[in-house]
């Protein structure tokens, strides 16, 4: 049984009792304990004594106790499932875009549209772009609060390379793929030795929706999954002429030799790990505060590197639905939860500021007229980088106290001038069943078109069509109402 089937089961055998929940008072009442399970929620920390002075600073403002539950990463959505198959479903949980349609579409996430409709926190202006909160609507019914902005990858480039080489920034896709195969052939590092290539990525799809989000140049306008098109109908993307112009893409940089010939086996860290050793000039990965991350990292190793986001030579960056923040249906007192906390934490003003930077003395200090960062309480290497959502990922109005690093907003303001929103998968039964079985099919012809010289684009994906017509035709069918 593959892992969306089981989700699946895990759901559906809990949506009687997730039904239990209380029934809507005319006025909320105010919780006592509020269940909180996270995932990247305090980033990589996990230790009790880091998160009890949050706890007890909300305790002080509100009179409320969270219990933070922060499964090991590898395994949070098998512990979720478990709580839930279980019936120790928590009131508050993070859920990622993939499981999210998933858990609100077989009932066990509360709807909360009315809620943040007639809510305080609509009506006082903090949220000051509701497309994240759109974005997050299935069927227009809203089962869970945008964490923090989504956020998207984009095009990373050394910029002392393109100096050493008398290049300008690419302006177009004909001009990126000359840079890549000035960063393979022309000796961009200066070492004397044949020992770089244009481009590396962590696969040449990704694993979960959104499926184009890297590679961006390549894909263009293809998209590599079953979506709805301008005209309101259902279709594969794979089978969109679009999509044989972006395997030729692919293909032809890959067999040249501009792509990292390991595409097909790197995962995220492989394709950073490229990047900083200087193998490679070019990759794409998340705005914001990675910029930061890359460039230091890099340095680490040659010391004079310059990193650079450029904008999209072919198409448009992506911005992924957020992480949500959704209210179990089990919940005793979703409206209390939703009032006392979520609309809290992103009130733009206090509330924000501790779900966010933390606490004055903990986790930043004032000196003078400005704030700074304190060290991570559990790794003082580095410095602490939020409580619920990333300072650098706020939607709101909340003014930081904090100064950005320049690269982190010239990242994300080239994000954002580039930018489209992706929108929640759906997640029927139908969808569900059948989209898991397309995914590895989809992912092999893509493998073969680019990597395999005796298959053509054309071959590949009638070989695909073959193997996931039947899958294809069952959702299509159901999405478009035949």
């Amino acid at each position: 049984m593959t892992l969306t089937k089981r989700l699946l089961a895990a759901v559906v055998a809990v949506v009687t009792l997730c039904s239990m929940g209380a029934a809507v008072s005319a006025e909320t009442v105010k919780p006592e304990t509020i269940t909180f399970f996270i995932d990247t929620v305090f980033g990589s920390m996990m230790l009790d004594s880091t998160f009890q002075p949050v706890v007890d600073a909300f305790k002080e403002a509100t009179g409320i106790t969270i219990k933070f539950i922060k499964p090991d990463h590898s395994v949070y959505y098998d512990q979720l499932n478990l709580a839930f198959a279980s019936g120790d479903i928590p009131d508050l949980m993070e859920i990622g875009s993939t499981n999210y349609p998933t858990y609100a579409s077989n009932g066990a996430l509360w709807d909360m549209t009315s809620a943040w409709e007639g809510s305080a926190l609509r009506a006082s202006g903090a949220v000051k772009d509701e497309n994240y909160v759109n974005a997050l609507k299935i069927e227009g019914k809203l089962y869970g609060f945008p964490l923090s902005m989504g956020n998207g990858t984009i095009t990373y480039i050394r910029q002392d390379w393109l100096d050493n080489l008398g290049l300008t920034t690419p302006a177009n896709y004909d001009e990126f793929v000359e840079t890549l195969r000035a960063f393979t052939e022309d000796d961009p590092d200066g070492n004397g030795v044949d020992d770089t290539f244009g481009i590396t990525a962590p696969g040449l799809i990704n694993g979960e929706t959104p499926y184009d989000i890297y590679l961006r140049e390549f894909y263009q306008d293809a998209k590599p999954d079953i979506y709805q098109n301008a005209d309101g109908a259902w279709v594969d993307g794979m089978q969109e002429p679009q999509m044989l112009d972006a395997l030729y893409r692919l293909r032809d940089v890959y067999q040249k030799g501009y792509m990292d010939v390991e595409v097909i086996t790197n995962n995220t860290s492989a394709a950073r790990e490229k990047f900083y050793a200087g193998q490679t000039g070019t990759f794409n990965y998340w705005a914001g505060n990675w910029n930061v991350t890359i460039e230091n990292n890099t340095r680490k190793n040659f010391p004079d590197a310059s990193v650079k986001p450029i904008p999209p030579t072919g198409g448009i960056y992506i911005e992924r639905p957020s992480l949500a923040l959704a209210i179990s249906n089990a919940c005793a007192n979703p409206e209390g939860v939703f009032e006392y906390l979520i609309s809290y934490a992103y009130d733009g003003a206090e509330g924000q500021t501790l779900f966010t930077r933390g606490i004055e003395g903990i986790h930043y200090v004032k000196e003078g007229d400005a704030y700074k960062q304190l060290p991570d309480p559990e790794n003082t290497e580095k410095l602490f980088e939020k409580v619920i959502a990333a300072p650098d990922l706020v939607y709101t109005s909340w003014a930081d106290p904090i100064k950005l690093d320049e690269r982190v907003l010239s990242s994300k303001a080239m994000f954002m001038e580039n930018r489209r929103f992706d929108p929640v998968p759906p997640a029927s039964a139908v969808w569900i069943e059948n989209i898991s079985e397309v995914i590895p099919i989809r992912k092999e012809a893509i493998a073969l078109a680019v990597t395999d010289e005796g298959v053509t684009p054309e071959q590949a994906i009638a070989d695909y069509v073959s193997q996931a017509q039947p899958f294809i035709d069952a959702i299509l069918a159901e999405r478009n109402g035949k």
